[in-house]
């Protein structure tokens, strides 16, 4: 068991001499820094500092500013983020916070969180970062960088003793994030901290990559008197809510019954992906959803079948989610993916979710 004070002395040592360079570090504005974190949930960070942080405080330079503001001039300084409903849900929790809290944002996660669009991560994120409390904003960054090192099980547990180890809450959850991003990058973790992340440690925290796609045109090479393989294309929704992703069970009398998987189906000849997803979704939960463009794309070749899986997160529109096809339904954290019995499938695109913000 690696020690955690030793860990986090190492960690702010390590902080200190490679930590990154980003404007929302430089100051502790609570507003600045919540509009900050709900950009960086759905834009990577240079886009965000380079454009749209400061063109939309530029724009919006305080709450009070935001706040007697309409969607109409807030969206011009959104449009490229996507995700519309955030934007409006920071229109909406700036007039709250103006008219209910005199302009002040709320010491607690609790009545942060009633505000609009506000989570939990968020919530932790404002308190660590503007009022250097000690809270962990946990992520998937944080939550696997304590899995590789000490458990799957209590990382809630692991992150406050480790936070708690440090005197400034907004420090250490900035070194963990920068810490992520190192390894993320495959960089060499420099000075005492490579001690906790030599190469075969750090190895489990690179990306995996998309299998490189197969053209539906390329013709496969077969052995004479062969058959041509039959392609399979599989649409699938990664629904998330409130940090959560929606997951069913594999029916009865089905193969690997008992193992768990996300909703979808396979697509009809000549309907594109997210119309398939969307129709699917319909069909086995009752309910309409969203459907953003997929995010990973994987491939398998059996004996007679060439499968392509393209998963999409997706969000609910209209409805509850029921089982119409006899499925039990859960919603799991990321943070509890490795406690699910999943279908081997899904090994990679659970990666690719641990990673993403939610």
């Amino acid at each position: 068991m690696k020690e955690p004070a030793t860990f986090t002395k190492l960690l702010l040592g390590w902080y200190q001499d490679y930590g990154r360079k980003l404007p929302w570090r430089e100051t502790i504005d609570p507003y600045k820094i919540w509009i900050s974190e709900i950009m960086l949930q759905q834009t990577q960070v240079n886009r965000v500092k380079e454009y749209f942080y400061p063109n939309f405080l530029k724009r919006f330079p305080t709450i009070q500013d935001l706040a007697k503001a309409t969607w109409e001039d807030v969206f011009p300084c959104w449009k490229g983020l996507g995700y519309y409903r955030r934007g409006k849900n920071i229109l909406k929790a700036a007039q709250i916070i103006v008219q209910k809290h005199d302009g002040q944002f709320p010491l607690n996660a609790t009545e942060l969180q009633q505000l609009p669009g506000i989570g939990q991560y968020t919530a932790r994120a404002i308190l660590a970062f503007a009022f250097d409390k000690k809270v962990p904003a946990i992520d998937t960054n944080i939550t696997k960088i304590i899995q590789i090192l000490w458990s799957r099980e209590k990382v809630e547990t692991m992150a406050q003793t480790l936070v708690y180890a440090s005197p400034s809450g907004r420090d250490w959850n900035n070194a963990m994030m920068d810490l992520a991003t190192a390894l993320r990058n495959g960089d060499d973790i420099k000075g005492e901290l490579g001690q906790f992340f030599p190469p075969q440690i750090a190895s489990k925290f690179i990306p995996t990559r998309n299998i490189k796609r197969t053209s539906l045109n390329q013709k496969s090479k077969k052995k004479s008197g062969k058959s041509k393989k039959h392609t399979i294309e599989v649409g699938i929704a990664c629904i998330h809510r409130n940090g959560k992703y929606l997951i069913q069970s594999r029916p009865k009398g089905k193969s690997f019954e008992g193992k768990w998987e996300f909703p979808g189906g396979k697509r009809e000849k000549g309907e594109d992906f997210r119309a398939c997803v969307k129709r699917e979704i319909l069909e086995e939960l009752g309910i309409e959803v969203s459907v953003r463009p997929h995010f990973f794309e994987e491939e398998h070749e059996f004996e007679k079948v060439h499968l392509r899986l393209r998963f999409h997160r997706c969000q609910i529109q209209k409805g509850e989610p029921q089982p119409l096809e006899k499925q039990k339904l859960d919603w799991v954290s990321p943070v509890d993916f490795g406690k699910v019995n999943f279908l081997e499938a899904n090994e990679k695109v659970l990666e690719r979710l641990m990673e993403m913000k939610t």
